[in-house]
């Protein structure tokens, strides 16, 4: 019974699973370690590695289900675009934002 479970690709597919479930997990890390004090600063701080830890996933769950003979090109590509692209507008927009909080601080600290 267990041989027809543990052929060749059934371990493969197991082995890409566990590494992408590691590797989600080392990227929700610095969330839990290091929290922010700043209610603004800590949204953006999360969101950057909840990015990080969706695009992991994604991408692993693509290489498990290829190593599983599933064809999941077009969809898995096109949803893997799509979270990169959000992610840049995510990021670029909390630069933006960040730095005009900041420089409207510098201004208001000055002008006093």
């Amino acid at each position: 019974m267990f041989e027809q479970i543990l052929t060749p690709q059934n371990i493969s597919v197991g082995v890409m699973f566990v590494i992408t479930i590691v590797f989600g997990t080392v990227f929700w890390w610095p969330v839990t370690r290091f929290p922010r004090k700043d209610g603004l600063l800590n949204f953006y701080w999360v969101g950057f590695w909840a990015f990080l830890g969706m695009i992991t996933a994604m991408s692993g769950a693509q290489a498990t289900l290829k190593l599983a003979g599933q064809n999941v090109d077009t969809t898995a590509n096109a949803l893997l675009n799509a979270l990169t692209i959000t992610f840049v507008v995510f990021v670029v927009f909390a630069w933006f934002r960040l730095v005009l909080m900041g420089a409207g601080k510098m201004v208001t600290k000055i002008l006093r």
